[in-house]
């Protein structure tokens, strides 16, 4: 795939030569992403070219009445079952190599068929076909827009056809054939010129889509790493390493005071209990239901949800008074009670519970956010030493007592 890529660099950025055709590699995909759209589009425009070239019966008539059976066997009775087989097999699906041989061999028949017609006819005024016959190269350069060697051939076919037409079919004034000759060849020039630029622009064009494409799934990739690298893959909740990555612009600076947020810490009660009792497996199960629970007590646009590890996890509450993140943090607690996750190794109400330590910052004295964070952890602890299942706001208090109360 790397390969292939360069491959596609080299030639968005290629210079010079015709640019009409690809690496083999390149060349295999392009073909498979264009071919169904292509032999569609090539479907369609032989129909209308056929239509258009049945229609001609009406200067037939005008210009050459004498002849008019043989115009009608040649438009209706030959041609017209030549270019439906044609379509026919476009429809079906054949090979990017027989599609375009198809339809090269549609046109240089519908030249050899007019010049047929105007070599029947011996109106004076069947001279002027000559200046039409180039619609037909037109129709296979510009609305079959025939793959350029297929085009350039089909043209120097059609202009020798037309050099045979103009020394076969005397014009009835001096120098009228040079004339028409010289009309046809500028036409066929002008026509393949155009051809080779379609080409090339086309082919471009699939070169930038494939690189815009590659840049897009890049893109799409590399986000997807990135979400994958900060999400805890047990819980689906922010990891620690993320969490801090997020609040590191905060971590050892004074916050402004006027700046109102608040963290909780949580922590699920007697896990080891349960894990022993459960097992790890149904212990697993049991942390992603808290987390799906905490993450929906929360305001999931602003509020930021981590698993800090094992099992505590981690809120971080932005534009929160501590009022109302205490508020928020009960919301939290109610939301796990409501699983009524059965705990047989917990002496509160038989099921699963949590904790919850809260501090705030914006009460007008400025800290940093690595104290908010060790207040919200000192109130958890308070919070488990005062029976559990429960949320505590951090206030100051004598960390002696509370070792002594958590330990008891």
């Amino acid at each position: 795939m790397n390969d292939l890529m360069v491959q596609v660099d080299r030639q968005i950025q290629r210079e010079g030569g015709l640019g009409v055709h690809f690496p083999a590699e390149i060349e295999a995909r392009f073909e498979h992403d264009i071919h169904v759209a292509r032999s569609h589009k090539l479907a369609c425009m032989g129909a209308v070219a056929i239509s258009i070239y049945v229609l001609f019966l009406l200067n037939d008539r005008r210009f050459r009445p004498d002849h008019m059976l043989e115009a009608i066997v040649i438009r209706v009775g030959i041609m017209t079952p030549i270019a439906l087989i044609c379509i026919y097999m476009l429809k079906r699906g054949v090979s990017p190599v027989l599609r375009e041989m198809l339809m090269t061999a549609l046109v240089c028949f519908a030249m050899i068929f007019t010049a047929l017609l105007v070599q029947l006819s011996v109106s004076p005024h069947s001279f002027l076909d000559l200046f039409a016959l180039g619609l037909i190269v037109l129709v296979g350069n510009v609305l079959f827009q025939l793959r350029f060697w297929y085009a350039l051939c089909s043209s120097a076919f059609h202009f020798g056809v037309m050099l045979y037409l103009v020394n076969a079919h005397p014009a009835p004034y001096e120098s009228g054939g040079f004339m028409a000759l010289m009309v046809f060849l500028s036409i066929t020039l002008f026509l393949i010129i155009s051809n080779l630029r379609s080409e090339k622009a086309e082919r471009l064009s699939y070169l930038l889509l494939r690189e815009q494409l590659r840049v897009e799934e890049f893109t799409e990739k590399h986000e997807e790493f990135r979400r994958l690298a900060s999400i805890d893959p047990l819980t689906e909740v922010y990891n620690r390493r993320h969490f801090d990555s997020l609040v590191s612009p905060l971590l050892g600076k004074q916050v402004d005071s006027r700046l109102q947020y608040g963290v909780a810490m949580i922590d699920v009660d007697h896990f080891k209990a349960y894990n022993d009792h459960y097992g790890h497996v149904k212990g697993d199960l049991c942390l992603k239901r808290i987390a799906t629970a905490i993450f929906e007590s929360v305001h999931p646009d602003v509020d930021i949800v981590a698993r800090f590890g094992g099992e505590e996890f981690v809120v971080l509450l932005p534009s929160c008074t501590p009022q109302q993140a205490l508020a928020r943090a009960e919301e939290i607690i109610r939301h796990v009670r409501d699983l009524a996750l059965p705990h047989a190794g917990s002496s509160r109400h038989g099921i699963v519970t949590i904790s919850i330590g809260v501090s705030a910052a914006g009460t007008g004295q400025g800290c940093s956010f690595e104290t908010i964070l060790k207040q919200a952890d000192e109130a958890l602890y308070r919070a488990k030493a005062s029976g559990r299942d429960r949320c505590e706001l951090f206030a100051q208090q004598d960390p002696q007592a509370l070792g002594r109360a958590f330990a008891g």
